[in-house]
């Protein structure tokens, strides 16, 4: 054939027009299909950081206001004879720190010239020390109970962050000040966070803006280091200002991250999530691999058809790449595409339904790990949230009773530094069945806590003491009897704080009532449960039973 004429052939031109047009329509596609899968696997990590930042925002508060409870009833609790007697004010402090040795650094009790004149365990140059060295001090003389910003201490030259609390004598007056510390690179606020399930260069930071400091990070490189000079990275600028946001923002390398933020409640300090925007993931990877071998195919069935192939090729093309722009317009939902033949479109087609079907089971996915206990299975603390607002509008409404039994495991700590990790584990897992079988189905029994579980009871009726108190000793015979866990057999106790009403109260509230009437039944020997002033309003009180009170 003249080359001239196979030149300007029409075969020809359609044939050089069907690659180009496959080139370019797959190059299209490709960037389109990637783009859309990379904006959502964002999406779906940035949310999935919220999640975490949050969590670990409630856990550290948890933390943080677990100790200043406690200080704060320890403060209560002192007799200021002792502050004259320093043996018997050791003495006492030693059996508070044995008791719950919540502070890793101990407690320590100094007079009313600022000196330690008492503390549990004695460490070497902490008796005489001067706590005015201690940020925010006057603040406590003036009777605050504070959460001091961390510092170095100076006893043991490591990062700690001090907790103070005024001691008050009979009228009142401020006659001392009892404290304690945490040491944040022994008590590890964030290992508890499960990283590898965002990402394995993720990281997790606990910022103090008020002194540029990082308090603590998942980077033991990065404990207790200052922050990037100001200017380095505007949006840790403005977070540090108070103005947390979510997205995407360079860091101090002039790289890329995706940041989560959320604050602590208890502290001006805020919680800061990264993983690197870069990081891709196993689904993109087959999504550029199903496109790649696509173009292949598609490119050696226009060689061989011509005209035919181009012009049957196009048309279900142009049908599924229209539905598709639609999608990412959001003029349509993500739904399946149709598959009209069987062929390389096609083909396309059901791998683009798998990775939509794959992103939505994700999607699942992590709603369910944000609702649920990872090691239980039970719901978390957001999800019992949300039951615990139903539950109270439904009482309201009912007019019924409601009882939340909160569960603190007695012995536990004992058996988990005895037997390792695994075996605790393993007894938590037994114990939540135990409890499980011992609600009702309409009952909701949640993990909020290492080995704390909460029990929330529904439709009690008038009797609500009674119906409580039968649900909390069946609790406490079934977490009673042995565990067997490889040949290892182990004995625990509960306590349980139980608060009751008739849906006249908010949520925190009644967690709060539950929570201290938990520590009561601890603080009286263990094993055993204390009932919480019933929160209902005043009709209630006037109609319930004098006895179930």
């Amino acid at each position: 054939m003249n080359f001239t004429r196979f030149r300007k052939s029409l075969v020809t031109r359609l044939v050089l027009f069907g690659i180009t047009a496959v080139v370019v329509s797959t190059l299209a596609r490709y960037i389109i299909l990637l783009n859309v899968m990379q904006e959502e696997q964002r999406t779906v990590m940035t949310q999935q950081q919220i999640i975490i930042a949050n969590h670990l925002a409630i856990d550290i508060n948890h933390q943080l206001m677990e100790r200043r409870r406690y200080l704060e009833r320890l403060a209560a609790q002192l007799p200021v004879s002792l502050l004259k007697n320093p043996p018997q004010l050791q003495l006492w402090l030693r059996e508070r720190q044995n008791l719950y040795p919540i502070f890793s650094t101990g407690l320590f009790v100094s007079d009313d010239k600022d000196r330690i004149i008492a503390d549990s365990p004695q460490l070497k140059g902490r008796t005489g020390m001067d706590v005015s060295i201690y940020p925010g001090l006057r603040r406590v003389r003036a009777g605050m109970v504070l959460i001091a910003d961390p510092m170095i201490s100076p006893v043991s030259g490591q990062p700690f962050i001090p907790i103070l609390a005024p001691v008050h004598d009979n009228n009142g007056k401020i006659v001392a000040v009892i404290g304690g510390g945490t040491m944040i690179n022994n008590d590890g606020f964030i290992d508890r966070i499960p990283l590898s399930e965002i990402s394995g260069d993720s990281e997790v930071d606990v910022v103090a803006p008020g002194k540029k400091l990082i308090v603590s990070s998942s980077n033991p490189e990065r404990n207790f280091q200052p922050l990037p000079k100001r200017g380095i990275d505007p949006v840790l600028d403005q977070a540090v200002d108070g103005f947390l946001s979510n997205g995407t923002a360079r860091n101090a390398e002039g790289k890329e991250e995706i940041r989560s933020m959320a604050s602590i409640a208890s502290t001006n300090w805020f919680v800061l999530v990264t993983q690197p925007a870069s990081t891709d993931t196993q689904t993109l990877s087959k999504v550029r691999e199903v496109i790649l071998h696509g173009t292949l195919v598609q490119a050696a069935v226009i060689f061989a058809f011509i005209l035919t192939s181009v012009i049957c090729f196009f048309r279900p093309l142009q049908r599924t790449a229209d539905q598709a722009d639609k999608m990412t317009r959001g003029e349509l939902p993500l739904a399946p595409l149709p598959v009209v033949q069987d062929d390389e479109i096609g083909h396309l087609t059901l791998a683009f339904n798998r990775l939509l079907a794959r992103l939505k089971r994700h999607q699942a996915e992590l709603q369910y790990q944000a609702h649920h206990d990872q090691l239980t299975g039970l719901p978390n603390r957001v999800m019992l949230a949300q039951r615990m607002q139903l539950v109270l509008s439904d009482a309201r409404r009912d007019r019924s009773g409601i009882a939340l039994l909160f569960l603190d495991l007695d012995g536990f700590k004992l058996i988990n530094d005895t037997h390792g990790h695994q075996v605790g584990d393993l007894v938590l897992q037994q114990i939540s069945q135990r409890l499980l079988n011992v609600a009702r189905k309409s009952d909701t029994l949640a993990r909020v806590g290492g080995d704390e579980f909460v029990l929330l009871i529904t439709d009690l009726g008038i009797a609500m003491p009674v119906g409580a108190r039968v649900l909390a000793e069946k609790c406490i015979n079934t977490v009673a009897q042995p565990i067997l866990i490889n040949h290892i057999e182990c004995q625990l106790g509960v306590s349980i704080g139980i608060a009751l009403t008739d849906g006249s109260c908010g949520p925190e509230q009644l967690l709060q009532a539950a929570d201290h009437a938990m520590y009561d039944a601890k603080s009286k020997g263990r094993n055993g449960y204390t009932i919480a002033p019933a929160l209902v309003s005043q009709y209630k009180m006037q109609d319930q039973d004098p006895q179930s009170e």
